[in-house]
């Protein structure tokens, strides 16, 4: 008796040490098995809708199936916001915030070829094309700054840059930028300690020119709850240009996610509440801000940061979330969603 009880004793002594060992320095995996073991997730919904904006700021794809990469979505050849705008004489990276007519520009991309159609009064006013291994060929590469980071892009040069400076209405002179994995860049995404209770995800992610994160999701609800505010009026999830929309969830419901799963093993870490600019009120079909300055301003009625975040986010609502990929895949319209919740959404 006394020899089985040391036995147990013995083997209980080193299983606590593997896992100790395991949380410490073991694999990722075990870690993973072991949260789920703890806080399992549960199902919230489904995948309703994907987007991918090849162009920063420009007219975005709505995809059934999509492959999730450190840098965000891609589908074919479409890649979720490998392309930039800029200035010409300042580099400085330029979006509908400053030229509202940028989401009337469509893209499209076949055996490495671009073609850009500019879209005004609902039809095809313009089209232009360009073969990117040609661009990757001719090694003009230009530095830009985003959001505060260095980082390059290929040069898509004048012919595309006069295009889109005419289409655009822009004073100043523009060129296309094309980010390619490999190319000099010191963009990271790390998330800030500003949740107001819960820890922050300590992590570092890719970033092409996406703004703060290479994913966005939102919940249909929380665009529907928006909408039940105005009347004979609707916005779009274009408005807001996440690249994952969850259907089935409560309104709102992502400011409390922690982590989520999409399928059977895709999965993301929230990180950060998405604040909203004025680049919301810019009218997806038509290209022009709304003078009313709507959604915005009906936002800022109910969704500004609580308490201390307040101080942080200022006048920017929030709606939607920020994520980063912890396990790449290919995730579909109508997947299944799972998600862990944080105690108190901030």
């Amino acid at each position: 008796m006394r020899l089985n009880t040391e036995v147990a004793l013995a083997a209980g002594i080193s299983a606590g040490a593997l896992i100790a060992y395991e949380l410490s320095n073991g694999s990722s995996w075990f870690r993973l098995w072991l949260k789920d073991q703890l806080s399992p997730m549960v199902r919230i919904g489904t995948v309703a809708e994907l987007y991918i904006h090849p162009i920063k700021s420009c007219r975005a794809h709505m995809v059934n199936e999509a492959l999730c990469t450190d840098f965000g979505l891609v589908h074919d050849e479409l890649r979720d916001r490998n392309f930039l705008i800029i200035d010409a004489t300042t580099k400085k990276f330029l979006t509908a915030r400053q030229l509202p007519k940028m989401v009337l520009v469509e893209t499209e991309i076949r055996n490495n070829k671009m073609t850009l159609m500019f879209h005004e009064a609902h039809s095809l006013r313009s089209i232009i094309s360009i073969n990117l291994d040609d661009v990757i060929t001719n090694a003009d590469i230009i530095p830009t700054v985003v959001w505060g980071t260095n980082t390059n892009g290929y040069d898509c040069g004048d012919e595309v840059g006069e295009w889109l400076q005419k289409s655009l209405g822009s004073q100043e002179p523009l060129r296309l930028l094309y980010f390619v994995p490999g190319l000099n860049t010191s963009r990271r995404v790390v998330p800030e300690q500003n949740w107001q209770f819960n820890k922050v995800p300590q992590r570092s992610d890719e970033a092409a020119y996406a703004d703060l994160a290479s994913y966005m999701a939102v919940s249909q609800a929380s665009l529907d709850n928006l909408n039940s505010k105005f009347e004979g009026r609707e916005f779009s999830m274009r408005n807001f240009r996440p690249n994952i929309v969850v259907g089935g969830c409560p309104e709102f419901d992502e400011d409390r996610w922690d982590e989520i799963r999409i399928g059977s093993h895709v999965r993301f870490t929230c990180f950060k509440p998405c604040s909203r600019c004025v680049l919301t009120t810019v009218d997806p079909r038509t290209g022009v801000k709304g003078a009313d300055v709507e959604p915005l301003k009906t936002l800022r009625q109910y969704r500004l940061a609580p308490g201390a975040l307040r101080e942080i986010y200022k006048q920017s609502p929030i709606f939607g979330v920020n994520m980063g990929v912890d396990e790449a895949g290919v995730i579909k319209v109508g997947d299944p969603v799972f998600a862990r919740y944080k105690p108190t959404p901030f």
